[in-house]
């Protein structure tokens, strides 16, 4: 079997496996296409498809501006309708002009205000998790001082423990779906650039290194023969002309190689990014968790025992304060979940 084959074949697998793995995680969405009809002029046609989900984040604003990504393709634009008009008379330009200039303007300002009210969102619900974890503390304290027996403490970290548990089986399965699909996706990537690589880019760039080789090889003869003759009008005007077909030949080959270069440096990134976020969402067994759970919870119920026990103790309350103010909001902005999302986002603004 050759390579060309089984890299057909690899494609083929994976494009199998990626639709298997995503169909629950699809989502309806509006795409807009151009076509030209039987009388020879373009219309836009609207159809609804099933197509991946877009990285939506926090908050109801932030939930609102992203369901413009619902819509794709040949959307209808205004400035593209502005910006397509061709005008010939003074005044139509003038027309076509104050309407750019309206248009940018009311695009600028809805621009700023969303931007504006995406950031105070942001604050707003990063203000409000750092509240929350604050008055969720100050009741675990609370509570943990009030219970003073065994038993009361016991219960506590009993059903603590179990909370954990069950949150933590379920966003066991919710990740490992989505890393069965981070992982399709990247196997299917890998193939389709494995693909681009060998059989469209690599023969396209030695045909192209071929045709401009043969190219200069003939116009080397031909100002060879220029040079060689009498230099009559006639001949200085044919070389002039094959001159400047080269010049244009040269100019073309040049253009295509830079293209075909910079297709496979953004598929090369493309597949770079969505092997970063396979690596950050994948999980451990499930049959770890439970050890986890228990030993970060026992950990935790013994800090904050020795922080209430030792009330005058002032270096433990500084450092229980740096442990809920710095140190854990750090150590969540470096998980791997913080991760994904980073690059889900870099990917998106792609």
């Amino acid at each position: 079997m050759s390579k060309f084959i089984k890299r057909q074949n690899k494609l083929k697998k994976a494009q199998a496996r990626f639709e298997k793995v995503s169909h629950r995680s699809k989502q309806f969405k509006v795409n807009f296409e151009r076509r030209k009809n039987s009388s020879g002029k373009f219309k836009t046609r609207a159809k609804i498809i099933r197509a991946e989900k877009s990285y939506d984040g926090k908050g109801l604003i932030h939930k609102t501006v992203n369901q413009k990504n619902r819509f794709t393709g040949d959307k209808p634009s205004v400035t593209k309708f502005i910006d397509s008009r061709q005008t010939k008379t003074f005044k139509g330009k003038l027309l076509k002009k104050s309407a750019q200039a309206v248009n940018f303007a009311v695009h600028d300002t809805t621009k700023t205000a969303v931007d504006v009210a995406l950031a105070s969102e942001k604050i707003g619900l990063k203000s409000a998790a750092i509240v929350k974890r604050e008055i969720t503390n100050n009741l675990k304290q609370k509570y943990t001082r009030e219970a003073v027996d065994d038993y009361h403490r016991g219960t506590f970290f009993i059903t603590r423990t179990a909370f954990d548990a069950v949150r933590g089986t379920q966003n066991h399965f919710k990740s490992k779906k989505q890393y069965k699909l981070e992982k399709a996706k990247f196997k299917l990537k890998k193939a389709k650039y494995s693909v681009f690589k060998n059989d469209t880019f690599k023969p396209k760039i030695q045909k192209n290194s071929a045709d401009f080789k043969s190219a200069k090889l003939k116009f080397k003869g031909q100002k060879k023969a220029y040079k060689s003759s009498s230099k009559s009008n006639i001949q200085r005007a044919f070389f002039k002309r094959h001159k400047q077909d080269f010049r244009t030949f040269k100019r073309e080959n040049k253009f295509s190689q830079k293209k075909l270069k910079s297709e496979k440096i953004f598929k090369r990134k493309e597949l770079k990014n969505q092997r970063k976020i396979k690596r950050n969402s994948k999980i451990g067994f499930l049959i770890l968790k439970p050890a986890k759970y228990t030993a970060n919870r026992m950990k935790a119920s013994a800090w904050q025992k020795a922080v209430n026990e030792d009330s005058n103790n002032d270096f433990l309350h500084v450092s229980d304060s740096a442990k809920r103010r710095i140190i854990e909001p750090v150590t969540q902005k470096i998980s791997k979940l913080e991760k994904l999302h980073k690059v889900q986002k870099s990917v998106k603004n792609c």
